[in-house]
């Protein structure tokens, strides 16, 4: 999986298919199944996701900031358009469940602050280039030397070995060097890239599991280990399929734009409707026959149903052997039907006549699920220095015992130095006298 090994109380505001939210209690926080584990997080943007998920599982995660703060607090968007590091929407998004301090890495006297953390902690998560920890003499070496039983986890762009170790890349390089690209968009156009940091998100999840199957290891050998995780390696298993059909079909696996294609034959899955775009396929087979016949009873209700919809001998039919002249006739018949109606119409009908039908949620679609509202997904958030609430997916799993659950609010700049470095027997003077020297 891109993966290798080496030795509170507040309400919750529930948004439902409606414009009035109703308010419910905010679930009675359990343990995590992580509890009494600690994370120190050195991470840029790839590694944010990781920690944020090890602290939603119960993991105390310190998120270790330079002074003034990490990079990503100076993106937009920021909350009410105020520019300020503490508003940063992409930074509260993706480090809640943490808590907070700085500490400059470069001074020797940060460095030392930095492996006495190492001593009292589980696992570090950093996404520096190869060897740059050691450069600094806080590697994996001098880490294990205060602790045995650490897990190191290093996010890199190409992974700790190889040719390529030493290159940089972002989100977009490994998504293209990783093939995630080659298949995404329209076939008489370039690539797209999706609008979200795909491949940053699709390493978070794989490094929070590679730590913790390093801590199921310490539980056999004792030990921890360092913990290599490459983008690009990561990003080549959403598409694990294309390279081995390869091999027997010679088949690339392009671009098809909003639908699929079978030979030569395009066949969309993506329809335009009176207020957004939903999902419905042309297939055939024993599951979607039937929706296929109630959809061209739904349309010949409406009088929309043409004379190849209506003619057409369902219970033989068989997606594979259409025309390209047969695709586009059938289509300019959906589409006039689709165009006249809504998302909420067309979904209701997909449920009350067994249509397999979707809608194509966009944000404010999301936030007013009611599925999503039943299973209490997102969870209102009180940040005191915004003067307000902010609304975050709250869990990422139900686990019966312990519990997924968003723990607390994104950290601001330095906000749990009192209370870190105070575990290593610095009080109030002592941090005085580190801010004035640049350390924190």
């Amino acid at each position: 999986m891109g993966v290798s090994y080496a030795p509170s109380e507040n309400p919750r505001t529930v948004v439902v298919d409606s414009d009035a939210p109703r308010r419910l209690p905010r679930p009675r926080m359990i343990p995590g199944n992580l509890e009494g584990l600690r994370v120190l997080e050195l991470a840029g943007e790839p590694g944010l996701l990781a920690g944020r998920l090890l602290g939603d599982l119960g993991a105390d995660v310190v998120q270790i900031e330079p002074p003034g703060g990490h990079a990503l607090r100076g993106r937009g968007p920021f909350w009410k358009g105020i520019v300020d590091r503490e508003r940063s929407l992409p930074w509260l998004a993706q480090n809640t469940s943490k808590r907070g301090i700085t500490l400059d890495l470069e001074t020797a006297r940060g460095r030392e602050l930095f492996l006495d953390l190492c001593a009292r902690a589980d696992a570090v998560i950093e996404t520096r280039m190869p060897g740059a920890l050691d450069t600094l003499g806080i590697g994996y070496g001098a880490q294990r030397a205060r602790n045995r039983r650490i897990v190191l986890c290093s996010i890199t762009p190409f992974g700790q070995t190889g040719p390529w170790r030493d290159r940089r890349a972002s989100d977009l390089t490994a998504l293209a060097l990783g093939g995630n690209l080659f298949p995404t968009g329209d076939p008489d156009r370039a690539p797209v890239r999706a609008s979200l940091p795909t491949a940053y998100f699709h390493v978070g999840i794989e490094a929070a599991i590679a730590v913790a199957f390093a801590w199921i290891a310490r539980g056999t050998i004792g030990e921890g280990q360092h913990v290599d995780v490459s983008l690009q390696e990561v990003m080549l298993m959403p598409n694990i399929s294309n390279p081995a059909q390869y091999v027997v079909t010679k088949a690339k696996g392009g671009r098809v734009g909003p639908g699929y294609r079978v030979g030569q034959v395009f066949q969309p899955e993506i329809w335009r409707c009176k207020d957004g775009f939903v999902s419905f396929a042309l297939r055939g087979g024993a599951a979607r026959i039937p929706g296929m016949i109630a959809m061209v009873q739904y349309m010949d209700e409406s009088g929309m149903a043409t004379s190849i919809l209506k003619d057409r001998d369902w219970k033989r039919y068989n997606h594979n052997l259409l025309t390209q002249m047969e695709v586009d006739e059938m289509k300019a018949a959906f589409e006039a039907f689709f165009a006249l109606k809504t998302k909420a119409e067309l979904y209701r009908a997909a449920l009350d006549r067994k249509l397999m039908l979707a809608p194509v949620n966009d944000p404010p679609a999301i936030l007013a699920s009611a599925q999503l509202a039943a299973r209490e997904f997102f969870t209102d958030v009180d940040y005191p220095h915004l003067g307000d609430e902010l609304r975050h997916p709250g869990r990422v799993a139900r686990l019966q015992p312990g519990s997924a659950a968003l723990r607390a609010r994104a950290p601001r700049i330095g906000e749990h130095n009192a209370a870190v470095f105070g575990e290593l027997g610095l009080g109030v003077g002592d941090l005085a006298a580190l801010a004035r020297e640049g350390v924190i």
